[in-house]
């Protein structure tokens, strides 16, 4: 429990430019970023030019940054009951990736989707069928994670099962890894009201998925309680995550080598996430 976590950061803006998002990061002392290298509210975007992938690079190479995450954009479903979204959507989802193998991002973090009123386990086979589909034609290397729901509404992935079988049933094994978001996993069901019950959560999640398969860490706090199935994430020691869990959790000799990264509320996107940490860096043992 002695080994501290060696890459800690946020997801930060990319206004103004993607490679900006570098100059964010070293106001908020962050090893590592998440961002949207496209609107997270549109399924398309224009093509990188040359010059913009040329200097993303370039800052980064500049920065103490030493880990990239992209998060796809939220209104992609690639589980939906609607042919035409389900399409769109894998569309959108190639596009992601595309963008991340010219900025050279080796991860691609996703929300699994939603089955929207065919059913867990039609929603469930699509997902893994277009998984595959769109790593087979996008090729590269980067990786897609599969991020841990709190399952609202027809949401899927709530269970470290579902994200097992999704696994289980996909060819292109190599290129799919998962995203753990504390708020999320609390809000699904695995409470996160005491270490004791973090360790559960963490050797549930280990004996089913496999920690060797988890590549990023969501760090967020949760406006709600424990099964309230619903993601309203909240800054650290402000919700219903107390802050032993965390402790324990960056802390935690099995997670030394996972990024972590938070999501929690900024009113400024700099502000909250330099103080927050700063926090956990204090945190560590």
């Amino acid at each position: 429990m002695s080994k501290k976590p060696t890459i800690l950061g946020a997801h930060l803006s990319a206004a103004g430019g993607v490679h900006t998002v570098f100059e964010r990061a070293e106001q908020v002392a962050a090893d590592a970023v998440q961002i949207f290298t496209k609107s997270n509210k549109s399924y398309g975007a224009k093509q990188l030019e040359e010059s913009i992938i040329a200097d993303f690079k370039a800052a980064q190479r500049a920065s103490h940054v030493s880990c990239v995450v992209t998060h796809a954009a939220y209104l992609i479903n690639i589980a939906s009951s609607t042919e035409a979204t389900e399409q769109k959507s894998c569309t959108s989802l190639q596009l992601e990736l595309e963008r991340c193998e010219q900025l050279e991002i080796p991860y691609l973090v996703l929300h699994p989707g939603s089955h929207t009123g065919s059913g867990s386990a039609v929603g469930l086979a699509k997902i893994a069928k277009n998984l595959d589909a769109v790593l087979k034609k996008a090729g590269g290397s980067t990786k897609i994670l599969l991020e841990t729901a709190a399952g609202q509404g027809t949401n899927l992935g709530a269970t470290f099962e579902e994200l097992k079988y999704v696994y289980d049933q996909c060819s292109e094994q190599k290129r799919i890894g998962f995203c753990l978001d504390t708020c999320h996993v609390h809000a699904a069901g695995y409470a996160l009201n005491t270490v004791e019950e973090y360790h559960s959560m963490i050797e549930h999640f280990d004996s089913v998925i496999g920690l060797s398969h988890l590549d990023i860490i969501h760090l967020n706090d949760s406006k709600m309680e424990s099964g309230s199935r619903r993601d309203r994430h909240a800054n650290l020691g402000t919700g219903t995550i107390p802050l032993d869990v965390i402790t324990a959790l960056i802390n935690d000799s099995r997670l030394a080598s996972v990024p972590i990264i938070l999501e929690t509320p900024s009113v400024d996107g700099i502000t909250e996430y330099r103080q927050e940490l700063a926090l956990l860096r204090e945190l560590q043992k």
